[in-house]
């Protein structure tokens, strides 16, 4: 009888837990979370009558996927920097360069009188992010589109309800998705994911014998936060492009469009790091190093300047025997990030 007696409470006590207190003791939701990028570099040789220029495109992506891989957020943007090249292996002040993204341009951008529709590009991503939630990679990576024959639009989406607000070629952001789908890692409870950025051009003049080089550097965060703001997961990664000129102002060789991280072993910080670390190990390191602490905690770690070059290396006991690079433009990348979390 008391064997009866006791399997009835069990049987109501956990009626009871699953009618009163199902939604606290539900797990959290798992995701899928990730960042991807495409790069492309190009230069305008200069000529005795106008300059040329050259210019670094870096499409950078995040995005969250749920469990059943469909997107649940994505936030799109691409860095489109250009700096002058003068026949006489000089190069524009790069102090004057514009570093803004192009979301950020808004409408200083200029896309609205080319485009057939009347939307600008930061319009037309947001119909493209839009259209994208709710769909897997592989329904957005195979959309419909089509080549508008001018060379530059070869991947025009024609899918009926994404045409009216996006008519711009989407190739990069289909590519850069797909990286963050491959590269992505799975975490629970994601509220929000944000992607910042931070940007720096600087050009060298070529002379008789040695070239000159315009570098853009983008730094790209990618962060995924839970409902309290804690972050879950952290990406740091580097599109640090040299696109070299001779000394009459015409493009000197390949450029190499891989991030810090992608080039491993090949960025070389081995040889000259205190601690034995490669760029991609430290930026790793620093990545699990956020998680479990607000934007707010990581963004207000002590530094300290080791050099001109490392004016904000990490002072925080538990980095030092893994992170010596200085971190003011992933700081600044993160709290952006943040602010744009979505």
């Amino acid at each position: 009888m008391k064997k009866v007696i006791a399997l009835a409470l069990s049987v109501v006590m956990a009626l009871s837990l699953v009618a009163c207190g199902g939604e606290t003791a539900k797990a959290p939701a798992k995701f899928k979370v990730g960042m991807g990028h495409n790069i492309s570099a190009k230069m305008t040789d200069a000529t005795a009558d106008k300059a040329g220029s050259a210019q670094v495109d870096t499409t950078m992506l995040v995005a969250a996927f749920d469990a059943e891989g469909k997107v649940t957020s994505v936030s799109i943007d691409v860095a489109q920097q250009k700096l002058g090249v003068n026949a006489d292996g000089t190069t524009a002040d790069a102090a004057k360069a514009d570093i803004r993204t192009k979301i950020e341009k808004e409408g200083d951008y200029g896309m609205v009188g080319a485009s057939g529709i009347g939307k600008e590009y930061f319009e037309q991503i947001e119909a493209l992010e839009n259209w994208m939630v709710g769909k897997t990679v592989e329904e957005i990576v195979n959309m419909p589109v089509m080549d508008r024959g001018d060379g530059s639009h070869t991947h025009v989406p024609t899918d009926a309800d994404l045409a009216a607000g996006c008519t711009i070629t989407v190739k990069s952001y289909l590519d850069a998705l797909q990286e963050a789908w491959d590269n992505g890692v799975e975490v629970e409870g994601v509220a929000k994911v944000g992607l910042g950025q931070n940007i720096s051009v600087k050009g060298t003049a070529a002379t008789a014998d040695k070239n000159g080089t315009v570098q853009v550097d983008t730094n790209m965060v990618g962060v995924a936060l839970d409902a309290e703001g804690k972050i879950l997961w952290g990406k740091i990664d580097v599109a640090q492009q040299k696109i070299g000129f001779d000394a009459t102002g015409a493009k000197a060789g390949d450029v190499d469009v891989r991030t810090k991280v992608e080039k491993e072993g090949d960025y070389g910080m081995v040889g000259a790091s205190s601690i034995g670390k490669e760029y991609f190990e430290q930026v790793k390191a620093l990545g699990e190093w956020m998680v479990g602490k607000t934007v707010a905690e990581v963004t207000a770690m002590e530094t300290f300047e080791r050099d001109p070059s490392h004016t904000a290396v990490p002072a925080v006991e538990d980095l030092k025997a893994s992170v010596t690079i200085t971190v003011g433009a992933y700081l600044e990348a993160l709290a952006e990030a943040e602010t744009n979390a979505k």
